[in-house]
């Protein structure tokens, strides 16, 4: 038995554009020649709006009544939605132009059963905002017209869901053609009373494609739907209802883009090296903001903390219109413990607070101006070590003390100012390229009580690095 779970985002179209906006406003969907109402929120119809009054009177009973456009490509909008309801059903099917379907027989064992599946998805919705409706059946199809009608019977049971598709009227079935009303004009009203009725009778008169419909309502024959394939990088685009002139007036809409790119990761046990923001304008080529982490993440708070920490230092010479997040480098994501957090939960790679500390200085000051170190295979400390970028660094495999500061020119002090306590350790090397050293190093102390690397030559002692 095949179970199908259908997810109606009521008036997808208006709510979606209104993600973008972090206060309620009264909005309107408007359409056609001359202009309609044709979808409205909450907000606008306690104020006297509703479905398919003229713009002049809508806006009369609520002059701050936002006026939106049909969405441009309505199918991009549910590509976004599947891809969050991936992670919940291996088979999404995308059913133009608001609803969703999952499929859940194969799931059930994943999610310990049918309530444990459902909650997920309504913990999912609840995240994502947007007005919905439900509905489970046998079929695609029934699936389909029991969410459209928001008959939700929430059981596996196929007796029930049976009863529960009888009791629609004929006119949500979404029959073929004028089947509807015509239906309803022979007095066949509930959608029972015409799955009772002979179906030789019925082809006859209404012709085959009602029974093959039917045929597929009921499960009696295939009803074969393109599913949606997962794309191997992430993109979300989102339109602004104002113009934001301040980089931090876009932090609100971008902190739902950035928890998509997070649950995206998750899904996949992904990490991402590279996101990209691109900022359209008006007029003039789009502003495009690279954010690298120091190490590939893919923690939603770490992600967003980047962005917030690029946008003190970013200015906007133009007001940004629509926003595109992406991902950029991807890679397998880290999952071995790197010891345990506050709570004694196990801390993963991606998670040190070193970590996130050097990217977040990354973000506020500049990848250029954030450099790791790595070690050279030469003996003179001096020339030890080189600049590396982040997470190229090296650790030192030497078994003696070395100091964290390395001074740029040795510090020359006299014997008396120095207590040893380790040593010594000779060094002697560059006999062939005219620069010879040979010196004898001690871990030592200063009369300051500080630890310091020292090391004597021909010429005296001298202080090379602190500890």
């Amino acid at each position: 038995m095949m179970l199908w779970l259908g997810l109606h985002f009521v008036d997808l179209a208006l709510h979606y554009q209104l993600q973008s906006h972090p206060e309620p406003a009264a909005a309107a969907l408007i359409s056609g020649q001359p202009r309609r109402v044709r979808q409205c929120n909450d907000v606008a119809q306690t104020q006297g709006v509703s479905v398919d009054q003229s713009v002049a009177t809508a806006t009369a009973l609520c002059p701050s009544l936002w006026l939106l456009e049909p969405l441009a490509d309505s199918q991009e909008v549910l590509l976004e939605l599947a891809q969050w309801a991936y992670g919940f059903s291996g088979r999404v099917v995308l059913v133009a132009p608001d609803l969703l379907l999952l499929e859940g027989s194969s799931m059930l064992r994943l999610f310990q059963g049918l309530d444990g599946w459902r909650q997920a998805i309504n913990r999912g919705l609840e995240v994502l905002g947007l007005p919905y409706q439900q509905g489970l059946g046998l079929t695609p199809l029934a699936a389909t017209v029991l969410a459209r009608q928001g008959q939700d019977g929430n059981s596996d049971d196929p007796c029930r869901l049976a009863a529960l598709l009888r009791s629609l009227p004929v006119t949500a079935l979404q029959l073929p053609n004028d089947c509807g009303e015509r239906l309803m004009q022979m007095g066949i009203q509930q959608a029972g009373q015409l799955l009772a009725l002979p179906r030789a009778e019925l082809g006859s008169r209404f012709g085959a494609e009602l029974l093959l419909h039917l045929a597929r309502l009921q499960g009696e024959l295939p009803d074969p739907r393109p599913e949606y394939q997962p794309s191997p990088q992430f993109q979300q685009k989102r339109l602004l209802l104002e113009e934001a002139e301040q980089a931090s007036m876009l932090l609100f809409p971008l902190q739902s883009m950035v928890a998509a790119l997070a649950e995206f990761l998750r899904q996949r046990q992904l990490a991402c090296g590279q996101f990209s923001l691109s900022l359209s304008h008006r007029q003039g080529p789009p502003t495009r903001v690279v954010l690298r982490p120091a190490f590939a993440e893919s923690q939603r708070q770490a992600l967003f903390k980047l962005l917030q920490l690029r946008f003190e230092r970013l200015t906007l010479y133009q007001p940004v219109t629509e926003l595109l997040l992406q991902s950029e480098q991807l890679s397998p994501v880290n999952l071995t413990s790197e010891g345990l957090s506050e709570n004694g939960q196990p801390l993963m790679a991606s998670q040190q607070p070193q970590r996130q500390l050097i990217s977040q200085l990354s973000a506020r000051l500049g990848a250029e101006r954030v450099r790791g170190i790595a070690t050279v295979d030469e003996i003179r400390p001096e020339r030890a070590w080189r600049w590396a970028g982040l997470g190229e660094g090296s650790e030192s495999v030497a078994s003696r003390p070395r100091p964290p500061w390395l001074l740029l020119e040795p510090q020359a002090v006299t014997r008396q100012q120095l207590q040893l306590h380790q040593g010594p350790e000779r060094l002697e090397s560059g006999w062939w390229d005219g620069e010879p050293v040979c010196r004898d190093y001690y871990l030592a102390q200063t009369g300051d009580h500080r630890w310091c690397w020292a090391f004597r030559q021909h010429d005296g002692w001298f202080i090379h690095g602190w500890f």
